[in-house]
C-alpha cells in the first residue's frame, strides 16, 4: 500500500481504486488483543494538484480475550474513513486528525494500523451471564444491599446500641 508521488501525479484529477489485503503481525501492545486475520482495505483515491484524498473501508477480524471469561473471541471490525495527504504540509504543522503530510511516498499502512487501533473496543464479551461473585465480592440486588446496610452497625456505635436496648428493657419493666 505504498505509492510514489510521481506515480500518482500521472493520474492527476482522476480516481484510482484501492483494493489490498494486508497482514499485520502485531497491531498493538495491549494484552487482550491476540492478533488479526487478513485485513481488507478498499477505497477510492482522488489525486489533486497537491492533495490526495482517500475514502477508505477497512474490514478485519480481531482476536481478543473475552473481558469476563478470558476466552478467545473474534471481534469483526468495519471502519470507514476519509483520509487526506497533503504535499505542502510539514510534520510540525497543526493539521486535522485525518490530514497527513506526505513527501515522496504515500504509505497507507500506518494510517490503516492507526484506524484499527483507535477503533478497537476497550471491553468486549460474548457472555450474557452476570458473574455471581469473586473471592471478596458478590452481585446483589438493591433490596439485598439495603437489607445488609440496615443490619450493619458501626463498631464505634455498638455499645450505644446495647445501651439503647437495655434502656428499652428497663422502660418496659
Amino acid at each position: 500500500m505504498r505509492w510514489s508521488l510521481t506515480q500518482l501525479k500521472k493520474f492527476s484529477h482522476e480516481s484510482i481504486a484501492v483494493n489490498e489485503k494486508v497482514q499485520f503481525k502485531e497491531i498493538t501492545d495491549r494484552k487482550d488483543v491476540l492478533g488479526l486475520s487478513g485485513t481488507s482495505v478498499e477505497g477510492e483515491m482522488h489525486v489533486g494538484a497537491s492533495r490526495i484524498g482517500i475514502n477508505l473501508t477497512i474490514d478485519t477480524v480481531v482476536y481478543m480475550l473475552d473481558s469476563r471469561t478470558s476466552e478467545n473471541i473474534e471481534v469483526p471490525l468495519h471502519i470507514e474513513s476519509y483520509e487526506e495527504f497533503d504535499e505542502e504540509a510539514e510534520e510540525t504543522d497543526e493539521l486535522d486528525e485525518n490530514v497527513h503530510p506526505v513527501t515522496h511516498t504515500l504509505d497507507l499502512e500506518p494510517v490503516v494500523r492507526e484506524l484499527i487501533v483507535v477503533n478497537l473496543p476497550n471491553v468486549v464479551t460474548e457472555s450474557d451471564e452476570v458473574p455471581a461473585g469473586g473471592s471478596n465480592w458478590s452481585v446483589m440486588t438493591e433490596d439485598e444491599l439495603a437489607d445488609e446496610e440496615e443490619q450493619k452497625v458501626d463498631p464505634r456505635l455498638s455499645k450505644l446500641k446495647s445501651l439503647l436496648e437495655s434502656d428499652n428493657e428497663n422502660k418496659e419493666d
